[in-house]
């Protein structure tokens, strides 16, 4: 399987999950699992459509996420949300149909979400930021869905 597959199927694994604990009123696992079921999809759409790699980087050095050349010549990796956000949007630029532009304006509701949240105690979670987040997730996961069924970005 390669990496473009591996990041699809735990972009579903975690938007499962984080569903399953969304309906058990679990919000900051819910939560987190959404935040990475979008990392995942976003990640498999840029090594698929837009031009990402996870080969060398040009130093030799192997890359731990995807990663493309910046404008500056250097190798630009997207680790987690929200920092990758606009790397994706530049990727996406001049390519993308009118779904995946909407889907990418829809990630400001990831703006204050962190990988770091597993160090916290989840008392802020906030249910209506949670479900906000969770219909972003399934709106992404169906993009990744349909742009894989179209094999093209729709």
């Amino acid at each position: 399987m390669d990496h473009a597959e591996q990041y699809a199927s735990a972009a579903e694994r975690h938007y499962f999950d984080g569903d399953f604990l969304h309906g058990d009123g679990r919000l900051p696992n819910a939560d987190y699992h959404f935040g990475f079921a979008v990392e995942c999809a976003l990640k498999s759409l840029m090594l698929r459509y837009l031009g990402a790699t996870m080969g060398p980087k040009p130093n030799g050095k192997f890359a731990k996420g995807p990663w493309s050349l910046g404008e500056d010549g250097k190798a630009q990796e997207y680790s987690h949300m929200p920092k990758f956000i606009d790397g994706i949007r530049l990727l996406a630029e001049g390519r993308a149909g009118a779904r995946l532009t909407t889907a990418l304006d829809a990630l400001s509701a990831f703006d204050r979400w962190s990988v770091d949240q597993r160090y916290l105690d989840g008392s802020d979670a906030d249910p209506t930021t949670v479900e906000s987040r969770r219909a972003v997730a399934y709106d992404i996961i169906d993009l990744h869905q349909l742009a894989l069924l179209g094999e093209r970005l729709p």
